[in-house]
């Protein structure tokens, strides 16, 4: 994590740009958003990080961290109420 940024705004929802499976979007039914319509697994690799589509069963990005480690958050913000 760069130390101009603080923690919590590292944990929102900072993307920017989706990645979606090709095929998904060719047979996107007539109403509904990719989003809803995606189905991926996202889970790491012994290169680095997958998006695997499930429906299609296909890569849909696997990035390779050439033996780098880079550090990553896995905590949450609490929800209101917490």
């Amino acid at each position: 994590m760069s130390k101009t940024k603080s923690k919590n705004s590292f944990l929102k929802n900072n993307i920017i740009a989706f990645l979606h499976c090709k095929e998904c979007l060719e047979e996107l039914p007539e109403g509904r958003s990719p989003a809803e319509w995606s189905a991926h697994d996202v889970g790491w690799t012994k290169e680095g990080l997958q998006v695997w589509c499930r429906r299609h069963e296909a890569n849909v990005l696997h990035v390779d961290f050439e033996g780098h480690k880079h550090p990553g958050a896995t905590q949450r913000l609490k929800r209101k109420g917490e």
